[in-house]
């Protein structure tokens, strides 16, 4: 009989609401991504890396399972950190790695889930396999699965670190450069009205221009004032001027407005948000909420709550 032996790792990613952004390209895409200003939240996902190998067995094929929620998926962001990551483990035999991530977020709406999920496959299988990258090695690489994938652009350096955070520099850890706005992990409630995918958007060099145009406009004028109050001014402004949002997320926005509060829709989607509660926000569907998060992307045990 062969000596099958299954190990398993978890690890946590925040998620994060982009509320500006400006586009920078560059060739390498270690140095391709974006500035800008987003909020880093409690709730995001874990991740459950498992290992099984039988170490006699001889002529087995390397397996890699993805499944998201429960559900097997080809999810091209999280497969491109595993292929790397798995790429680095030297056995004599071949793998089979399963990668299960459970989202606390909906998929799709503007909360960095892609990101996030690349992050804590990373870190899960960085230990499971015993790899010994450092986090900034390992967040390098899920930045690479997100821009090779058009998934993402900035989301990853803000959730290995969280807090409420000015990308300053685009890229990964060691490479991107942050700063972060003093906060008081204040609650943030947000309304989903659907999904958009960042790839469409990414693809339109019409939009690019006007976005970066807004971008360029929105982070003046938060390293300006710094504060969290501003930056939901700032990000209103931009999402108003920017081009990218939905009828439904304006309306939502100036419903807001309208009972004196500052709304946002989160950049890339179809999400409407506050800093707080809001009466208003009520009125466009379920409203989910969470903290902001000043710890970014960890270890964690398997029952380790949001």
């Amino acid at each position: 009989m062969g000596d099958t032996r299954k190990t398993e790792s978890y690890s946590y990613s925040p998620s994060h609401i982009t509320g500006f952004f400006e586009i920078l390209d560059n060739r390498n895409p270690l140095y391709k991504g974006s500035v800008g200003g987003g909020i880093v939240l409690e709730k995001g996902c874990v991740t459950e890396a498992s290992l099984d190998n039988d170490f006699y067995q001889k002529g087995t094929k390397a397996e890699i399972e993805i499944k998201i929620n429960g559900v097997e998926e080809e999810a091209n962001t999280s497969k491109y950190v595993v292929d790397t990551l798995a790429g680095e483990y030297e056995h004599e035999h071949e793998l089979n790695v399963t990668v299960s991530t459970e989202f606390d977020v909906p998929i799709g709406a503007g909360l960095g889930a892609s990101g996030a999920g690349a992050l804590s496959t990373g870190l899960a299988l960085n230990r499971l396999l015993s790899l010994g990258m450092t986090v900034t090695e390992v967040a390098q690489i899920a930045h690479l699965a997100e821009v090779e994938n058009n998934t993402g652009l900035g989301d990853v350096i803000a959730e290995t670190y969280g807090g409420v955070v000015i990308r300053k520099k685009p890229g990964p850890p060691g490479v991107g450069i942050i700063d972060k706005i003093p906060h008081e992990r204040q609650k943030i409630s947000y309304v989903v009205f659907g999904t958009r995918a960042t790839r469409a958007v990414l693809a339109d060099n019409s939009m690019k221009r006007q976005i970066n145009k807004a971008g360029r406009e929105a982070m003046k004028e938060l390293v300006r004032k710094p504060s969290l109050d501003n930056f939901m001014q700032v990000s209103r402004k931009f999402s108003l001027h920017s081009g990218l949002i939905s009828d439904k997320c304006r309306d939502a926005i100036e419903a807001v407005e309208a009972k004196g509060c500052v709304a946002s829709a989160a950049m890339i989607g179809d999400m409407v948000f506050v800093i707080g509660d809001s009466e208003a926000l009520k009125e466009f569907g379920e409203v989910r909420e969470s903290r902001i998060s000043e710890v970014g992307a960890k270890f964690v045990s398997p029952s380790t709550p949001f």
